[in-house]
């Protein structure tokens, strides 16, 4: 049975000559009839393979990745009018186009930009105009399972990160004269500024979460003092996460296994985990800010990755991190396909996370120089609304008709079919 929204298109479409394109043999919406769709590499192999995929690991997927079906699908329908499109007329050539709605899915190279773009620009309105520095967090090849097993311990991750910080901050460590190590605590206690970035993958696709952190070189006392913290401890770093991670975990968890897994992992790493907090100096704050974000938002791979799709094997490449070398890799499109979806994130998970003084407004905050000023902000988050967008980086605006460049008027919107 037709809704109103659909026999209101039908009266107003009977009621004028149309092209035969617009409509299938069997009364749908043609997905590429003034649609503007152009579907990128990595949609198109979902598009191609994804039903053979999905028959044949549906169990695996449904168990682990419960979510993958529905956003895999959104990525395959984004702009192609299965999601709903908004109608459009043009008052010269009487011509009909149609801006079909996207899917907002992360997993979709054109929206996960968009995504991108906008976390960006929110985190620049956000922060204070001072040095920040970029510190990563590691964890080892034995815990990456459980990670993937359960993607919501990554909130674990997130808390080991956080409490990890405030530490460093606030206390330091001293062995007594019988040797053991004893916790001082700062009198007044600090609050750092840091914005959390998490990512899953490495370059070769493979699992591996890990958290980016861009930390202000600032700490702030709950009496209104501001100091620099321009010096991080890296073995303090390292240890501290390890011994705050493990114990986390061995909390949520609660096994017999882990705790002799957590035992094995004291011993085998002696300097702790991994972290990387050398002051890397980018060439500007929105730089640092949109390396670390790019892969938050966006599918695993950049399009231009991909060095090869001859509609069974994807050939991608990569520069490895351990001999700074090129690689190319060829998979079959199936298991491309299973590489990626392992990465996709549940849906409302956060995965840029504000913490300290950039999630809640302080005495200074008053005093405090924002990197972006208050009478340009309304002005570059206009920028990254629709029209604006395709303007800017297809040099054309959507609301004007393709043949003869006439204001196009809004006709109604098609929702899509529940």
């Amino acid at each position: 049975m037709l809704n109103i929204e659909e026999t209101e298109f039908l009266n107003y479409f009977n009621n004028r000559t149309f092209d035969d394109n617009m409509f299938n043999s069997n009364g749908s919406l043609n997905k590429n009839y003034n649609s503007f769709k152009k579907t990128g590499v990595i949609a198109q192999i979902f598009e191609d393979h994804w039903d053979t995929v999905y028959s044949k690991n549906a169990f695996l997927i449904n168990q682990y990745r419960t979510y993958a079906n529905k956003e895999i699908q959104k990525v395959i329908n984004c702009h192609n009018k299965n999601l709903g499109c908004s109608v459009y007329v043009c008052p010269h050539c009487n011509d009909i186009v149609f801006v079909g709605h996207t899917c907002k899915s992360r997993l979709c190279s054109s929206c996960g930009y968009k995504y991108k773009n906008q976390r960006v620009e929110n985190i620049l309105q956000t922060a204070y105009n001072c040095q920040h520095r970029q510190i990563v967090f590691t964890i080892p090849e034995e815990l990456r399972t459980y990670f993937f097993e359960d993607f919501y311990l990554i909130n674990v991750l997130f808390q080991a990160v956080h409490d990890t910080i405030y530490s460093i901050f606030n206390d330091h460590f001293k062995r007594n004269k019988k040797g053991k190590l004893k916790k001082y605590s700062s009198r007044i206690k600090y609050t750092p500024g840091f914005f959390a970035f998490l990512h899953t993958f490495g370059r070769d696709l493979k699992w591996n979460p890990h958290i980016h952190i861009l930390i202000a070189e600032l700490k702030l006392g709950a009496n209104g003092i501001c100091k620099q913290m321009n010096h991080f401890d890296f073995s303090a770093l390292r240890h501290r996460f390890q011994n705050v991670l493990l114990n986390l975990l061995d909390k949520e968890l609660d096994s017999k296994k882990f705790k002799k897994l957590k035992n094995s992992l004291f011993a085998r790493y002696k300097d702790g985990f991994y972290v990387y907090a050398e002051s890397k100096k980018f060439s500007s704050l929105q730089a640092g800010i949109e390396y670390v974000t790019r892969y938050c938002g966006r599918v695993p791979i950049s399009e231009n990755r991909i060095v090869n799709y001859d509609g069974e094997n994807v050939t991608f490449s990569y520069i490895a991190h351990e001999d700074d070398k090129y690689h190319e890799v060829t998979v079959s499109a199936e298991k491309f396909i299973l590489m990626l979806i392992r990465h996709i994130v549940p849906p409302q998970f956060k995965i840029i996370r504000y913490y300290g003084f950039y999630r809640r407004k302080h005495l200074l905050h008053s005093k405090m120089i924002l990197l972006v000023k208050k009478e340009l902000r309304e002005y570059r988050k206009s920028l990254l609304k629709y029209q604006a967008s395709i303007l800017l980086s297809f040099k054309r605006d959507p609301y004007y008709c393709p043949k003869c460049d006439t204001k196009l008027e809004f006709v109604l919107c098609i929702n899509k079919r529940s």
